[in-house]
């Protein structure tokens, strides 16, 4: 696949490396339904969709299927010989991301999800069993650290591989340095999370996310580092020491022993959201619809701020 990655990453040098493994991970998915050892089989998209279709699993997971052959056969497409498959795949995957909007705009949890969907005060319970099973278990005290992280800050799967370092250390990266890992910064006040490496960060930059030392999540924090023999280590810790696809695989199986949910990091990002800001949509709606307008009109329109 050395080649595919070298294809793609020549098509679109800006990759970020996180995406360009996706594509790959992809792809390998696709060859292995058709059990070939090359992708000539992409030229014919009508038996692709039929695979696809029945063996593709859930219609996400198609639609990520297809916007990785469309990614690989733009990479090769020099003399527009890929043109009309191109466009073919491109609507497969247009019609899955429509319905995925459609479906978004509910604001209603899909069947699927609502199967492993919990309240605010579910996860927090969850996350307090867990705990007093840490003690001589690294794995299971990173799952614990992990989860107390992303109940409070609901990142992606950007903890993976995360690196512990000092405010010093850190002054010392260079600009490059900073952008290519996530760090989790020492400060005398506490810590900083800085979410360099991640899904929108051409878009918002790095996310940065002060922890007061006060906080309960540092005394977290600062225990797993002494537990773990991370706190004074010289130089820069591996503090997740996982990939990011492995991390899921941890949270969705630690937390379907514990309360037979399989509770991914997405998932507690609809959480998360859904106890801050559910309620203030219903509010919301309701007022639209009493003054005879959309949501999106009133906040474009009616919803202002006022001037400092």
């Amino acid at each position: 696949m050395e080649d595919v990655k070298q294809a793609i990453h020549d098509f679109r040098p800006q990759l970020k490396e996180s995406s360009l493994k996706q594509y790959i991970f992809q792809l390998k998915k696709i060859q292995n339904m058709f059990e070939e050892m090359d992708f000539e089989f992409l030229e014919h998209p009508e038996p692709v969709y039929e695979m696809v279709s029945t063996q593709g699993g859930h219609y996400t997971s198609q639609k990520n299927l297809y916007s990785a052959i469309v990614m690989y056969l733009k990479s090769l497409n020099h003399d527009g010989q890929f043109d009309g498959c191109i466009q073919v795949y491109e609507t497969y995957r247009n019609d899955l991301r429509d319905q995925y909007n459609e479906e978004q705009d509910t604001g209603v949890i899909t069947d699927k999800q609502s199967k492993n969907f919990i309240t605010m005060e579910e996860l927090t319970g969850f996350i307090q069993k867990m705990k007093k099973d840490i003690k001589g278990s690294p794995q299971l005290h990173m799952v614990y650290v992990m989860f107390s992280i992303l109940s409070r800050h609901p990142l992606r799967n950007d903890l993976a591989g995360m690196i512990y370092l000092t405010q010093k250390a850190y002054s010392k990266l260079t600009d490059e340095q900073k952008v290519e890992r996530n760090y989790l910064v020492s400060t005398e006040g506490g810590f900083i999370l800085l979410d360099a490496d991640h899904k929108t960060s051409k878009t918002h930059g790095t996310i940065k996310i002060p922890i007061d030392k006060d906080t309960d999540l540092a005394k977290i924090l600062r225990t797993y580092l002494r537990v773990m023999k991370y706190k004074g280590a010289r130089g820069t810790v591996d503090i997740f020491p996982i990939t990011a696809n492995y991390m899921s695989q941890l949270l969705i199986k630690t937390s379907h022993k514990y309360i037979d949910k399989n509770i991914s990091s997405t998932m507690i990002r609809k959480i998360v959201s859904s106890e801050k800001f559910l309620g203030a949509k219903e509010d919301q709606i309701e007022h639209a619809n009493q003054l005879g307008h959309s949501v999106q009109t009133e906040n474009q329109i009616y919803v202002k701020k006022a001037q400092q």
